[in-house]
């Protein structure tokens, strides 16, 4: 799973369904320290294989042809890929699970999560601009979908300096890892 990608199931392997953590105007480091004062160490997705789908929904560049964002859409249309979380990880996921790495510049507006549902919505600034990531779905501790938006400005990669990006993730514990995850 690519890194950007696994960040929403490690968030989720932090909190159990039984856990409740919720913050405002926080870092990833004080969300990591509410999830583990509230005990989500010790309720935490379960280790093992998982294979996730994700679906790009909608992508939206100024100067982006219809016809290339389409191509994009259906090159990840029904595209699995699996990880593996160890029991090690599970146990004690390193601050990069929570948001990915390189993400210093970044802070929750709002981070919930409990009773198997997760709302969360970061923003990061980076050189030249920033980006919105919101995070919206159920989990358990097999299983997640999430529904993630991310709307970027300034950013280096957009030809136009803005972007928009709406994707499904699916993700399910399909047993003991095999060695062969990427």
């Amino acid at each position: 799973m690519k890194p950007a990608l696994i960040a929403p199931l490690l968030l989720l392997a932090a909190c159990g369904s039984g856990a409740q953590v919720e913050a405002e105007n926080a870092s990833v480091a004080e969300v990591q320290a509410k999830i583990k004062e509230a005990g989500g160490a010790s309720e935490m997705l379960n280790p093992g294989r998982w294979e996730s789908t994700v679906r790009i929904e909608k992508v939206d560049i100024p100067g982006m042809p219809a016809e290339l964002a389409e191509r994009m859409k259906k090159a990840m249309a029904g595209r699995t890929s699996a990880s593996c979380l160890t029991p090690e990880q599970a146990k004690k996921p390193a601050a990069e699970f929570f948001a990915g790495k390189d993400r210093q510049g970044c802070r929750y507006d709002h981070f919930r999560m409990g009773d198997g549902e997760l709302d969360a919505k970061m923003t990061c600034g980076g050189q030249g601009g920033g980006a919105t990531i919101a995070m919206k779905g159920d989990y358990t501790p097999d299983s997640f979908r999430l529904a993630m938006t991310m709307d970027g400005k300034g950013m280096a990669n957009a030809p136009q300096g803005a972007m928009s990006m709406a994707m499904a993730v699916d993700s399910k514990r399909v047993g003991e890892c095999t060695g062969q995850e990427g």
